[in-house]
């Protein structure tokens, strides 16, 4: 028993440190799938770990199960937003996401973090990308897997919190 409080003690310990470490606690996690392709795993962080939609600041972390081209993911970005109805995101951003964005091979991790004025920020496997200073960015970026029109609301209600359908 004194074995399995310590464990527990030093596990605790990491989670606390982990969240103090980065400010962010786990909302959800889910894992994408296509057909019969799995295609990432996604996970939602707030500094509470609860997200009500539009709430600032947020980490979505996709953590990919299979290679993709930079170009296949900012199209695969404006077919969400095209399914969404926004149609004015739609090809206003492809070349400041291509300028940030890398290819992706299995294991890669791609990283959406916004601050408190609702302004994101890219990483790469931990490593800052750079920001699109555009207000309304990060809001319909985030809407792609949380907001509730989804193409994937399975997804979406896992990452909110909520048990998988």
């Amino acid at each position: 028993m004194k074995q399995f409080m310590t464990i527990a003690a030093f596990m605790c310990s990491l989670f606390m440190a982990d969240v103090a470490a980065n400010g962010f606690k786990t909302v959800g996690q889910a894992k994408m799938e296509y057909l019969f392709w799995d295609v990432y795993n996604a996970k939602l962080e707030t500094p509470n770990g609860t997200y009500t939609f539009g709430q600032h600041p947020s980490k979505l972390t996709l953590t990919y199960l299979r290679d993709f081209k930079a170009k296949d993911i900012v199209k695969a970005t404006n077919e969400q937003w095209q399914h969404l109805g926004l149609d004015e995101m739609v090809g206003a951003y492809d070349k400041q996401l291509l300028d940030l964005w890398p290819d992706i091979s299995k294991n890669d991790s791609l990283t959406f973090q916004t601050n408190e004025q609702a302004i994101g920020t890219f990483y790469f496997n931990g490593k800052p990308l750079g920001q699109i200073n555009d207000d309304k960015f990060a809001d319909n970026f985030l809407a792609i897997w949380l907001s509730a029109g989804t193409s994937e609301p399975s997804l979406r209600k896992q990452l909110i919190g909520g048990k998988h359908d």
